[in-house]
């Protein structure tokens, strides 16, 4: 591509940026691979319903690694958590290493597009923490949400939706040129470029997935409840230990579909 073709005219005010952006999602527009996606993360949420009877929520399973680690861990009932987290990127690092090894890249990136709005990492960091105080403070994320919540018909959860879609496509239009926090916000993909996903990165990724599915299968191995156990505590027992399957299934599901 030469130079030439990479010169754009940058939105100046947010009016245009909404219409650049909207412009340049329908350029990416792949509605087959969405619809797949999409239906492969309805049968994750699915699966751990009906089985499980949990529901998907990313924000909250992954928060209970971060408010109480130890009982995560340790807990049985908190098992199934662990097989679901170490069955997601296992499941991630198998697809990006046999199937599709750009998974995880975006093609205009590969260019040093100037018109891809990347965040610096102020934004990350301000936007990680409004993300995660807002998801506890509506009590679910786009997953509780906006896939399973509307998928029962919850009114709570469908104004949660319009709430954070409407909220982010605001926040990302008037984040323009024109906004005084524009520089602190965005960042140039030559200043990011050395920070995305490497062989390294992804590999102690796995090491990690390793251990969570170490954690994991030792819980699935646990001792069953002596004879004189109470039929409160074998019920206990054999209910624990079926979560940690489907919770894999449900975890390879949601993982392939965010990829695809």
């Amino acid at each position: 591509r030469s130079s030439a073709s990479q010169q754009v005219v940058q939105p100046t005010t947010p009016t245009e940026a909404f219409f650049h952006s909207l412009m340049m999602s329908l350029q990416y527009f792949t509605p087959i691979s969405g619809l797949i996606g999409g239906s492969l993360i309805g049968l994750s949420a699915a699966t751990l319903l009906l089985f499980n009877g949990d529901i998907l929520g990313a924000s909250g399973l992954m928060s209970s690694f971060v408010v109480a680690p130890v009982k995560t861990l340790t807990d049985p009932s908190q098992q199934w958590k662990l097989s679901f987290l170490a069955a997601f990127a296992l499941t991630t690092r198998v697809y990006i290493t046999m199937i599709d090894p750009d998974a995880l890249k975006d093609q205009r990136l590969g260019y040093g597009e100037s018109t891809v709005p990347i965040a610096s990492p102020l934004a990350f960091i301000i936007g990680g923490f409004l993300v995660g105080f807002g998801t506890k403070l509506g009590n679910g994320c786009t997953t509780g949400h906006g896939i399973c919540g509307l998928a029962r018909l919850s009114k709570r959860s469908l104004v949660a939706v319009l709430s954070f879609m409407a909220t982010g496509v605001i926040s990302a239009s008037a984040c323009s040129v024109t906004c005084p926090f524009y520089p602190y916000f965005r960042a140039s993909y030559e200043s990011v470029v050395n920070s995305l996903p490497t062989n390294t990165t992804i590999t102690i990724g796995t090491v990690i997935a390793s251990l969570a599915a170490g954690s994991a299968i030792s819980g699935f191995l646990r001792k069953s409840p002596s004879p004189n156990a109470t039929k409160s505590e074998q019920d206990e027992y054999t209910n624990n230990r079926r979560k940690i399957i489907p919770s894999i299934f449900s975890a390879a599901f949601f993982a392939i579909g965010l990829v695809t």
